[in-house]
């Protein structure tokens, strides 16, 4: 892989990364003043993808931190 594709790649897994805590940011937002502060079941549902798109960021900082090694 070159350098170039590195870095797009490094670029594409940031992106994911921002989009991911967007949605975290969405569900969190749900929780405190939408139908999760009102309904238990969709504070659950809410809760549960929280803490999937939080292990889905830990994965993709752990392939960002992995690819950025490799650019020295």
């Amino acid at each position: 892989m070159e350098r170039i594709e590195k870095l797009e790649t490094l670029t594409t897994i940031d992106e994911y990364i921002k989009y991911y805590k967007d949605r975290i940011d969405e569900r969190e937002w749900s929780n405190e003043f939408g139908a999760g502060l009102q309904l238990q079941s969709i504070r659950k549902i809410n809760d549960h993808d929280i803490d999937i798109f939080n292990r889905c960021i830990d994965r993709l900082n752990d392939r960002f931190r992995k690819l950025a090694i490799t650019l020295k």
